[in-house]
């Protein structure tokens, strides 16, 4: 497959290389590819989990303001964005080289209903006066979340942040069972501690592979009482024939439905001391 370079840069934050393999373009920060989109299609992306965000509207269907904090390609970004005319997004991204790598090489748009801020997503939130119906949180150092982003009192100050009803979600590298998943099964535990419900899609459950399989989960952490009967019909119709995701309907064969087992696990703490922002 043909591969030619695009553009690369180092920033304070390390490497950033754009380039165009076949019929996609790919942004990498450092060694871990992070975004990609299609070239003839920019809205679109090879990434299964970016659609699964959407899932937020069968939770909340009157979703119209939305704080993405790791902004990467803007797929999230972008693709609400085209797909839903009355939302207005926020990102914030630590790192303004991807900002520019965004909006130059992955066709964000440059628009009054988009607002993108540099810097720490945690400082900006605890900075902010304004309130979400959706907070997604898609931002690695590596193949880990930030740990100060995933805190109960990170949590607390999102919550806080959140309209009624509002979802508070999470892209997570990990393993719900098994020997690898105490790292989610924290996070779940300190959801759970802040939140009345908890949602978990392991992005591929339904196509194969054990829970225990290290995947993307996309998790939802709301007080909204949505049964899981709503949920899945949700799902099902599309928001209403609102979602065009691809496969949208069956993402709801994806949700994880046995317990999750976290009294074994650590809830997730700020430690004394100054909080150390990373990417």
């Amino acid at each position: 497959m043909k591969r030619s370079a695009v553009y690369s840069h180092t920033s304070e934050y390390g490497e950033i290389t754009v380039e165009d393999v076949g019929f996609l373009r790919t942004l990498n920060l450092g060694a871990q590819r992070q975004s990609s989109m299609y070239l003839d299609s920019p809205f679109d992306t090879d990434y299964e989990y970016p659609g699964y965000f959407h899932i937020a509207l069968a939770l909340h269907p009157q979703t119209t303001r939305v704080l993405a904090i790791g902004l990467g390609g803007g797929t999230m970004v972008k693709r609400m964005w085209r797909d839903y005319p009355d939302m207005h997004l926020d990102a914030v991204e630590l790192d303004p080289a991807v900002v520019d790598v965004a909006q130059r090489f992955f066709e964000l748009p440059d628009d009054e209903r988009i607002t993108v801020a540099t810097g720490d997503g945690r400082a900006f939130l605890e900075s902010s006066s304004e309130t979400y119906d959706l907070i997604a949180v898609d931002a690695f150092d590596g193949e880990r979340v930030p740990p100060h982003l995933l805190t109960e009192e990170f949590c607390r100050e999102a919550r806080d942040h959140l309209t009624e009803g509002g979802v508070l979600a999470y892209n997570f590298h990990g393993s719900v069972v098994g020997d690898r998943s105490k790292p989610f099964r924290s996070l779940y535990r300190t959801l759970s501690n802040v939140f009345v419900q908890q949602w978990i899609f392991p992005v591929g459950l339904s196509q194969g592979g054990p829970a225990g399989e290290h995947r993307e989960i996309v998790v939802f952490a709301t007080d909204s009482p949505t049964t899981v009967n709503e949920l899945l019909g949700c799902i099902a119709n599309r928001v209403e024939g609102r979602v065009s995701i691809p496969a949208f309907e069956q993402f709801g064969a994806d949700l994880y439905r046995s317990s999750v087992r976290a009294g074994d696990v650590p809830l997730l703490l700020d430690p004394t001391g100054r909080v150390r922002r990373t990417r």
